[in-house]
């Protein structure tokens, strides 16, 4: 057993939670692996009808393939495999009445999968799914799943379990996580942790393997793709040079361009290229993975991908890894290196580093516990200079001090700025780039979506201090992505891009190789230009530039509005002043009847005290009033 397993396994076997830390590529699959089989196995009543002993997790579709594939070359020939099959729910692939009907047939007792179709399979399934017997609990790449969007997910499926269960928590870069340990339902874990002797500086540990050789070039922004395809010619020209390679990038739109881009290079013609990310259809995501893992180990080829394959998965003879771009987070790095020197076989990482402000990442890696070495520039094949061909930078503006050991305004030492290194075949590379972009128009618009796509993903880095747009020279970024002219976004807006040249061409007769889509855009050309057309700005401005105030048609419109304004003005002062009169005329007009019509009443009344007036004449003359009071 690898040490991870010698420690792992026991502390399963003996009713324990757990939380492993381990390098990548020491084991841990397996020691999640056996203990479960161990576990169903030695079962005194067996499970029955649609009950299941035991859950993995994984944040991603390939890993939890991946994880199948380990448990059924254990259990796909065993004399008790009625306990121990295996039901693997990814989503994707089938929809979820599917995995329902095919759970209702096989009732496997192991799930495998990811935390939203596992949800789906507990939450929605009317109980079809019975978890009262469910025995363990894992989370592969656990710090993943905890930190990435998966935690309402995660508290749903874990109030559908058992209290009394056995959990279990794997990952490289368990100790970022710790703080949500709580999330996941542990009652006193135990931490196993498999540290890594750093060989360069007796005494400290590293998060990756001993027989990781990690290394970093420095270049400027729009060498470093020039720096990758040259790494790769290298490899492919020496007898015993690494044979696959992966190449992390940062966005899904730069795996699909540069994928494109590279597959049409001469050079790269004896590489087998694929690409993946997550924003391909499951289907052909799926095809791609399997197609690469099961490459011959003497085949050259290529996995151009982002960090969806950057965790847990075991792909067989990966030589060396290269990230152009690092990772958003921190923790991906040691995961993407890791992906080569699995089960203690040999293996490259490299990484490349804008040089500035950038080269400060060498250091932060160093703090966690992640040594790197510095490679020299790489010139093409089979020239015999070497990294000593540089020449004073006196360009770098922005990006350090003053080259006499001062710092500069953002305390960045300028002794650790690297020089330029003078590359002139970096121009004719370029070129080249620019060449195969012009051969069909959806390069140029894969191209301007990728380089859209990377700033505004450079502009996330956690690691915030060292990774910041505003050093960068993106005309130099633009023109090493081999673009003909630069795309309009507000990040260019106060950027240097006096370094960008826009290529000469005529964009009316730049076609798409596409037949459909070159037609459209050709009908969609005839109807903008059948528009009719918006006057010039000579056509607009008056003929005469006269000031505003000197304008007589503005001068009448204005006295118009005030005469009438006036008017109204006027007019409703007048009607309110009338209404004021007539209300209190009407008022002295209703006192002076009333007061007549009392002294009449008092006059009458005293002429029927004195017999003048009979009662029925004064009633007659003043109404049917009510006389008691009179007499």
């Amino acid at each position: 057993m690898t040490p991870v397993q010698a420690g792992a396994i026991p502390l399963f076997m003996k009713n324990k939670d757990v939380v492993v830390e381990a390098v990548t590529g020491s084991g841990k699959t397996l020691a999640f692996v056996i203990p479960i089989i161990e576990k169903l196995l030695r079962r005194e009543d067996p499970l029955k009808n649609h009950e299941i002993g035991a859950m993995i997790i994984t944040p991603t579709r390939e890993l939890a393939i991946q994880i199948h594939s380990v448990f059924a070359s254990f259990v796909q020939d065993h004399p008790r495999s009625d306990q121990l099959k295996l039901g693997l729910y990814i989503g994707g692939t089938t929809t979820l009445q599917q995995d329902m009907l095919n759970f209702n047939k096989e009732q496997p007792r192991i799930l495998i999968g990811t935390p939203g179709r596992l949800e789906e399979m507990l939450m929605k399934s009317n109980k079809l799914v019975n978890t009262k017997e469910l025995e363990i609990l894992v989370m592969d790449e656990a710090d993943r799943l905890l930190d990435m969007g998966f935690s309402q997910q995660l508290n749903h499926i874990i109030a559908q379990l058992p209290k009394q269960r056995r959990t279990g928590l794997f990952s490289a870069t368990m100790t970022d996580a710790i703080s949500n340990l709580v999330k996941a339902g542990l009652r006193n874990p135990v931490r196993v942790v498999v540290k890594v002797e750093d060989l360069m500086n007796k005494g400290n540990t590293q998060r990756t393997p001993a027989s990781l050789e990690i290394d970093y070039i420095v270049c400027d922004a729009e060498q470093k793709w020039t720096q990758v395809v040259r790494l790769l010619e290298h490899e492919l020209q020496q007898m015993e040079g690494a044979r696959k390679f992966i190449v992390y990038v940062a966005t899904c739109a730069c795996v699909d361009y540069f994928f494109k881009l590279l597959k049409k290079l001469p050079s790269l013609s004896g590489y087998d290229i694929h690409s993946l990310h997550g924003q391909m259809e499951t289907k052909r995501r799926t095809a791609t993975y399997t197609s690469f893992t099961q490459l011959p180990p003497a085949v050259p080829a290529i996995l151009l991908c982002t960090d969806v394959a950057s965790r847990g998965l075991d792909i067989p003879d990966v030589d060396y890894v290269i990230q152009v771009d690092p990772p958003q987070d921190p923790k991906a790095f040691a995961h993407r290196c890791g992906r080569a020197a699995r089960a203690g076989r040999k293996g490259k990482a490299t990484v490349l580093l804008v040089r500035g402000r950038e080269e400060a990442y060498v250091e932060f890696l160093k703090l966690r516990k992640i040594p790197l070495v510095r490679s020299n520039y790489r010139l093409p094949y089979g020239e015999t200079k070497d990294n000593s061909f540089v020449v004073p930078d006196d360009t770098a503006e922005g990006m350090g001090g003053d080259g006499d050991g001062t710092s500069n305004d953002d305390g960045l030492d300028k002794d650790v700025i690297s020089q330029q290194v003078v590359d002139p075949s970096v121009d004719e590379m370029i070129q080249d780039f620019r060449n195969t972009v012009k051969t069909d128009r959806d390069m140029h618009d894969r191209g301007m979506k990728a380089f859209v796509s990377w700033a505004r993903a450079y502009t996330k880095h956690e690691a915030s201090y060292i990774f910041r747009l505003k050093d960068l020279d993106l005309g130099r970024v633009a023109t090493g992505y081999g673009l003909l002219k630069l795309p309009k976004m507000p990040e260019l807006k106060n950027s240097n891009q006096t370094t960008f040249v826009n290529a000469d061409i005529d964009w009316d007769s730049y076609a798409y190789t596409d037949k459909q889509r070159e037609l459209k855009r050709q009908r969609e050309m005839k109807e903008y230009a059948a528009r009719p057309k918006k006057p010039s700005f000579d056509e607009r401005k008056p003929k005469k530039s006269s000031a505003w105030s000197n304008k007589t048609e503005a001068k009448e419109r204005k006295q118009d509005r005030r005469l009438k304004k006036d008017r109204k003005n006027d007019y409703l002062k007048r009607k309110q002043e009338s209404e004021k009169a007539s209300d209190k005329m009407d008022d002295d007009d209703d006192g002076d009847d009333d007061w007549d019509d009392l002294a009449k009443e008092e006059r009458l009344a005293k002429k029927v005290r004195k017999g003048k007036l009979t009662r029925k004449d004064f009633d007659t003359m003043m109404g049917d009033g009510d006389l008691e009071n009179v007499e």
